[in-house]
């Protein structure tokens, strides 16, 4: 998570927390996703960030607010079901959702992991999975565990739902963040391309099952579209300086470690 073009998969792996019920109550009951879309995201990813990249104080303290934010999202779904964020199978099925979507993200748009890089990879982020209270028992033990699990979970537990819609409905029409002082037909003509990278990125990256699924046409032009734009992004990503390509958190980390050392 330490580049922006890990924004790239944050949709896909925004929808694939939100299929799951609770995940999905939770949302629809406790967050303000609908009418500040853009500051959800930014309080979101400045949490997970802070746990990465907080070092050791930073990190606990980061992993604190998480949970104590999740202790007030709970209730009762559409379908009358008792839920909690803090249940151990979708509080730890969000954190899996990032594990994948990192993978996801380095495989297309920086280069595909070797196997050992991968069990490295996931070695690390159950380290962070327990910085926000993710259980042990409730992480498969290595990345072929892992792998196997989240492909069971999204082919039988994963259901399409108000929010789930909601949510393609909002990456395919991005409202105008607030900070950017743009009308709003500047911003329809000047986000265009960047919306559809994302749309492609968001629907084409998820799992194959899921989107047939969930009827989200995809073809073998909008792949192709997809490569063309992935290999754009891996060859321009190296040649930017640090301080653009890293996230800020990251960055900052970066820049701790260089004067310490």
């Amino acid at each position: 998570m330490r580049y922006w073009r890990v924004l790239l998969v944050a949709g896909r792996s925004l929808l694939l927390q939100v299929a799951h019920p609770v995940v999905a109550a939770g949302v629809a009951q406790h967050s303000d996703y609908m009418t500040d879309p853009w500051g959800r995201l930014d309080r979101t990813i400045n949490v997970y960030l802070g746990v990465i990249f907080g070092g050791v104080d930073g990190a606990v303290d980061a992993g604190a607010s998480l949970r104590e934010m999740h202790k007030r999202v709970k209730g009762v779904d559409a379908n009358g079901r008792s839920y909690h964020a803090l249940e151990p199978e979708p509080f730890h099925w969000v954190h899996a959702t990032l594990v994948d979507g990192i993978a996801v993200m380095l495989e297309r748009f920086e280069r595909p992991l070797s196997g050992a890089e991968l069990e490295e990879l996931y070695a690390e982020m159950r380290e962070v999975g327990r910085l926000y209270g993710v259980r042990d028992r409730d992480m498969p033990p290595d990345w072929a565990a892992f792998r196997t699990y989240f492909d069971e979970f999204v082919r039988t537990k994963l259901e399409d739902n108000e929010v789930v819609r909601n949510v393609l409905g909002s990456l395919a029409r991005p409202v105008r963040p607030p900070w950017l002082p743009l009308p709003e037909g500047a911003w329809r003509v000047g986000s265009r391309p960047a919306v559809r990278v994302s749309s492609l990125a968001t629907v084409g990256l998820l799992p194959p099952t899921l989107r047939e699924r969930w009827g989200l046409r995809w073809t073998r032009a909008n792949e192709l579209e997809l490569q063309a734009y992935a290999g754009v992004i891996r060859r321009a990503v190296p040649l930017l300086p640090a301080r653009l390509k890293l996230t800020q958190p990251a960055y900052a980390a970066r820049r701790r470690r260089d004067v310490h050392q």
